[in-house]
């Protein structure tokens, strides 16, 4: 009975090391999914997300800034459109006209926490149009990463990083224009200066991704607990759809090998005692 015991306390310390239990949940949700029900105060659906807040900035004068539904029917230049629908998003004019903001939390995982650990947060991106200087459009994910495209400058997207200085992607409009698949990957360890990315920018419509950036963020200090994205301003509508966060995947850190191997050993001596 004894040995039992300890097996089974090994065991299960093994188990709950490897399992990895610092993750958000995982998320799914499509625009598909909001067919006859999509407004500013757009229901929560899908799975795993926290609810849309949906926020109208500065919008005192026409053109008045909001979201819809966009539809195949309406014939828009919408690069990601899926089964016939795309979350669709207008701050149309000059600068100072106004902005629209749509944010959607992560569910925290079963240690409590929201931000990503060894997940991937994918989101498809489109545009009809950005515009000149004042206007840009942007995904946000938490406060470490911003990916941005600003009118009225260079041709590319920029990406800031733990909010320190943007740099140049080289992703232009008409990418953006024919759909963009982009994908943040984020690999552990948690909580420290050093925690691995990896961000992809693909053909909405598949084929070789367009750039791959890499490096590290301080996930002590900042999350990547939520989604973001920012319409300021814009000539013309954005767009939006297919949010998705992985299941996690169990990379143990080394104190959790050490732990692993030495209930390994621990095992094998009971083993051999019997």
């Amino acid at each position: 009975m004894k040995t039992t015991t300890k097996t089974s306390i090994i065991t299960f310390a093994i188990a709950s090391t490897i399992s990895g239990v610092y993750a958000a949940g995982t998320a799914s949700d499509t625009a598909a999914n909001y067919a006859g029900t999509w407004s500013t105060s757009a229901a929560n659906l899908g799975s795993g997300f926290g609810a849309w807040s949906l926020v109208a900035v500065n919008n005192n004068n026409p053109p008045y800034s909001g979201t819809y539904l966009d539809q195949t029917s309406y014939g828009n230049a919408d690069g990601v459109l899926s089964s016939g629908y795309a979350g669709g998003t207008d701050a149309n004019g000059g600068s100072g006209n106004g902005a629209f903001d749509m944010t959607r939390t992560f569910t925290a995982g079963p240690s409590g926490s929201s931000s990503l650990y060894n997940q991937t947060f994918s989101v498809a991106l489109g545009s009809a149009g950005v515009g000149g200087a004042g206007s840009s459009l942007s995904v946000n994910v938490g406060s470490a990463f911003n990916l941005s495209y600003i009118g009225g400058g260079p041709d590319n997207f920029s990406l800031s990083v733990d909010g320190g200085p943007a740099t140049a992607i080289p992703v232009n409009f008409s990418d953006l224009a024919a759909g963009l698949q982009i994908a943040l990957a984020i690999s552990g360890p948690l909580n420290s200066t050093t925690e691995g990315y990896s961000l992809t920018l693909s053909p909405f419509a598949g084929g070789p991704a367009f750039d791959v950036e890499t490096g590290t963020f301080d996930s002590s200090s900042f999350n990547t607990s939520s989604f973001a994205l920012v319409d300021a301003n814009t000539s013309n509508n954005g767009f939006v759809n297919n949010l998705n966060i992985s299941p996690e995947t169990a990379v143990p850190e080394p104190a959790s090998l050490a732990l692993v191997a030495g209930g390994l050993a621990a095992l094998a001596g009971i083993r051999r005692r019997n």
